[in-house]
């Protein structure tokens, strides 16, 4: 993403080989077989340490956008299927596929029982949801935070006691980033 936003900025495409090379790896080795999603994890030599995961994939399909439009939306697509949720205007997303083995970690958080949903995986998939115009399973995610991260308003502004910086920051890029990617990629 940073690469695409210095070509953006020099008007030329000096990075884009690197970031189609890339692409055509992932595509090759990092993709789970049973959901075609990416994987979460891997070694540089490209042996694979975990599989897909929701607090990765939804950064990553948004990441994807700024190199290949027609992955990032297959990616986007799979996690929405697999991992997405919504019922009564809520919406949550689970960190791991039905049916893979994951293990609670700092990115996946506690893991809400029978919902199987995941704060982290909830909170990036604002995120691709904001990216790719679902502007309905974002609505619903944005209602659960509403809900449940106990909002407060001060003089500042807006600030959710369950939330901590690197939540606010994913949501600060979440809402920012249509607008941003309108200007980088236009």
């Amino acid at each position: 993403m940073a690469l695409a936003m210095l070509d953006a900025a020099h008007g030329n495409h000096a990075h884009a080989t690197l970031g189609s090379d890339w692409v055509l790896q992932a595509k090759s080795r990092l993709v789970d077989a049973r959901t075609g999603m990416l994987v979460s994890s891997f070694t540089r030599d490209g042996r694979v340490l975990d599989g897909p995961e929701g607090s990765t994939i939804w950064m990553s399909a948004a990441n994807l956008l700024f190199v290949d439009d027609a992955f990032a939306r297959d990616q986007y697509g799979r996690a929405r299927r697999e991992l997405g949720a919504a019922t009564l205007g809520f919406g949550w997303a689970r960190e791991w596929p039905r049916g893979a083995e994951g293990r609670m970690d700092v990115d996946s958080g506690a893991i809400i029982p029978l919902l199987d949903a995941s704060a982290g995986s909830s909170g990036l998939a604002v995120l691709g949801a904001s990216a790719f115009g679902d502007d309905a399973f974002r609505d619903a995610l944005l209602s659960s935070l509403e809900l449940a991260a106990m909002p407060r308003d001060d003089a500042s502004g807006r600030r959710y006691l369950a939330s901590n910086r690197v939540g606010d920051a994913v949501l600060f890029d979440a809402l920012s980033f249509g607008p941003l990617l309108a200007k980088v990629k236009p």
